[in-house]
């Protein structure tokens, strides 16, 4: 354990995230960051291991959807029970991160807290380590800090945060302002740019002086949720971060605080970056096969190319004269798709779970 660097650290993952983007693969009961099947070990337990570079076990808490409390025990046995927090409901990231910093603080008085979210891909670790080896020193001296992701195509999916200047690796900066997820045409003009970046969702900052811009930025999150740090590990706790959610009304951390501070930083990625978003992004997963096809499971296909099939031991699949399609059978149904066409599937597929 790198206790030079990150002696003063404690980390939060977020992992309650629901998510239809995976599905049939991925359900309510088991959302994306818990699935095995792609890759052999969850995004989730991916993440914890980026977090144990950083921090011991008693040094992570995890935040999860009390509907996930068995996974999060299967898949991280190595993380105190009592660090498992489970919301009550999902009131996005300004009320975790909020509670988060609360609990961080009132267990470790100025400790930086390093926020990531638990279902991304991140590699190499060599890499990570090193971004955020920059981005917690850079927390030491204050500010609210990010990690920046160098965009790789004009993406329309992601948020985007323009830096003060032109960047260097590793190095902290300014965060100018936070953009919206743009047009195509607006997109290649941030790429082209060469000062935007794709807003990661991860966080570096003293647990104090997120409190502290709370407070004063977005009192209607930090008030019902102030005095939690009080009651944590106790009998009364559940039920008063009950009492305190119903009282939030859900915003994202960015809304509610980032965009409206004026002491904003980030540091470059030097490591790679995807948010898994959906079958699209299971090339990045599923082994390669012939013809640019990536396939997981009993499958035969005949004449078939560029696709991805994903099935179960218990469920071949037999796919002939398709090009580019999505062919997937798991525990919610089966989804056959134009590859081109998956980032369309939310609507139908909440159509289904509303069944």
């Amino acid at each position: 354990m790198p206790e030079n660097k990150f002696h003063d650290v404690t980390v939060v993952l977020l992992a309650g995230g629901g998510g239809t983007r995976f599905w049939p693969l991925s359900t309510p009961a088991r959302p994306k960051q818990f699935l095995t099947e792609l890759t052999g070990r969850s995004l989730f337990q991916q993440a914890v291991e980026r977090a144990r570079l950083l921090a011991p076990p008693d040094r992570i808490f995890i935040l999860t959807n009390q509907a996930f409390a068995a996974l999060v025990a299967e898949q991280a046995p190595e993380i105190p029970s009592a660090n498992v927090v489970l919301e009550p409901l999902r009131r996005d990231t300004a009320a975790a991160l909020v509670l988060g910093a609360l609990l961080v603080e009132h267990l470790a008085p100025g400790h930086i807290m390093v926020a990531m979210p638990s279902d991304h891909l991140i590699g190499p670790l060599d890499a990570f380590q090193a971004t955020l080896d920059s981005a917690v020193t850079a927390a030491r001296d204050g500010g609210l800090g990010t990690i920046g992701i160098t965009p790789t195509y004009p993406a329309t999916g992601y948020g985007y945060l323009l830096a003060a200047k032109r960047p260097q690796a590793l190095e902290p900066m300014p965060v100018e302002k936070f953009v919206e997820k743009p047009d195509r045409a607006r997109a290649e003009q941030y790429v082209a740019s060469g000062r935007y970046f794709w807003n990661s969702g991860m966080f570096v900052w003293r647990a104090a002086e997120l409190l502290e811009a709370a407070k004063r930025l977005a009192p209607a999150v930090y008030g019902p949720l102030a005095d939690l740090g009080k009651s944590f590990a106790t009998p009364a706790f559940p039920a008063e971060l009950r009492r305190a959610f119903e009282a939030v009304q859900p915003i994202s951390i960015d809304y509610a605080v980032m965009e409206n501070s004026s002491n904003v930083w980030l540091v470059p990625a030097a490591f790679r970056w995807s948010d898994v978003g959906g079958w699209s992004a299971a090339l990045e997963l599923l082994p390669a096969a012939a013809n640019g096809n990536h396939v997981r499971g009993p499958a035969v296909l005949h004449d078939v190319a560029d696709s991805v099939v994903l099935t179960d031991d218990d469920h071949p699949v037999l796919v002939a004269g398709l090009t580019g399609v999505v062919v997937v059978h798991g525990p919610g149904g089966i989804l056959v798709c134009p590859r081109d066409r998956v980032d369309q599937i939310k609507p139908l597929v909440e159509q289904i779970l509303r069944r």
